[in-house]
This record gives structure tokens, C-alpha cells and sequence, in this order.
């Protein structure tokens, strides 16, 4: 049995969710997630742990976040406590590799974990990316155009643009994070 915390913060027009464990970052979920449904997700990845809602645990990676989305490029090295097949971690941690306000394909990421026609497997791997941001799938694009994120084109959109520096106008910049 292990113990889980969980926190919500607003930061640059978003609703952030953050859960960690005594052992690292459990969850990021970035939007308008209502608390109730991120609790319900927690719950489903970790059926024998016991949940709690409560900031100081997760101190450290609210604080990145808050300075990565203020568009600061922190160091981001957090430990994790999540799990992931073999080839999904490869992926997850090749992505954090690329750097910060770049881009690859989704082609690119397969090759560099050493499956160069495993595009669409790179893709579902990074589709299943518990930490937004610490592993930063946005950086991932389609060739033909930006491809999916779990919180939203909107904000795969707004993350890319908060990194290469061009902000959106006020109307555009929140355009889309309402809902699902």
C-alpha cells in the first residue's frame, strides 16, 4: 500500500493537476479536468493506494510546472513513480531529450529508440504519458501537422508556442481550454 497526494493550481489560465507518491511525480494533468475525475484516475492507476489531497508532497513538482508554464525552461528532474512497458519508458525518456522550444516527429523519436518504422508505436506510447510537461510529448509532432495530445490540440498548441516564445493573444491563448 502506498500513499498518494494530489494538488490543484491555476497558473497562465490553467487548471493543473499534480499527484505524487513518497517516491516521485505520479500524475500531471493539464486543463479543465474536473478534481473528481483526475481522484477517479489516480484511483484506477493505483486501486491499493490511499489518496490524499495535500500540497507540501508536491511542492517540487508544482514548482516547476508553475515556472515552466510562466515560460521559464527549469531543470526538470523529479523522479517518477509510474510504469511502463520496456519500449514505453524508452520512448517516454528519449522525448526528454529533445530540447526545450524543438521538435521532432513522431518517425524521429521511433528512431531513436530503434524502431524506425514504429512511428505509430511511439505514438501510442507517448498517448499514454502519465507526466505532461516533465516528459514533454508536446514537443512530438505529426508531419502532417501537430498530431494528438491528452490534454487537447489547444493546449499542445499553447505549450509549443509558450516554449519557441510566441504568444498568442489573450483571446487565442485561451481559446479551447473550457472543456473537452
Amino acid at each position: 500500500m502506498k500513499n498518494v497526494y494530489w494538488w490543484e493550481f491555476k497558473c497562465k489560465g490553467l487548471i493543473v493537476q499534480v499527484a505524487s507518491s513518497d517516491s516521485g511525480a505520479v500524475r500531471v494533468g493539464i486543463g479543465f479536468i474536473r478534481k473528481e475525475d483526475f481522484v477517479s484516475e489516480l484511483k484506477a492507476l493505483g486501486p491499493r493506494a490511499d489518496i490524499f489531497e495535500d500540497f507540501r508532497p508536491n511542492e517540487a513538482l508544482i514548482n516547476v510546472i508553475e515556472a515552466y508554464l510562466k515560460g521559464n525552461n527549469p531543470p526538470i528532474d523529479l523522479p517518477w513513480d509510474i510504469n511502463a512497458s520496456t519500449f514505453t519508458y524508452k520512448v517516454w525518456t528519449t522525448v526528454c531529450t529533445i530540447p526545450y522550444g524543438e521538435t521532432r516527429y513522431y518517425k524521429d523519436v521511433a528512431s531513436m529508440v530503434g524502431r524506425p518504422r514504429g512511428a505509430r508505436a511511439a505514438g501510442q506510447a507517448l498517448k499514454r504519458n502519465p507526466l505532461p510537461i516533465l516528459i514533454p510529448c508536446h514537443r512530438v509532432v505529426s508531419i502532417d501537422g501537430l498530431g494528438g495530445f491528452g490534454a487537447g490540440i489547444d493546449v499542445k498548441r499553447y505549450l509549443l508556442n509558450l516554449e519557441q516564445g510566441k504568444f498568442a493573444s489573450r483571446t487565442e491563448k485561451n481559446e479551447g481550454f473550457h472543456g473537452r
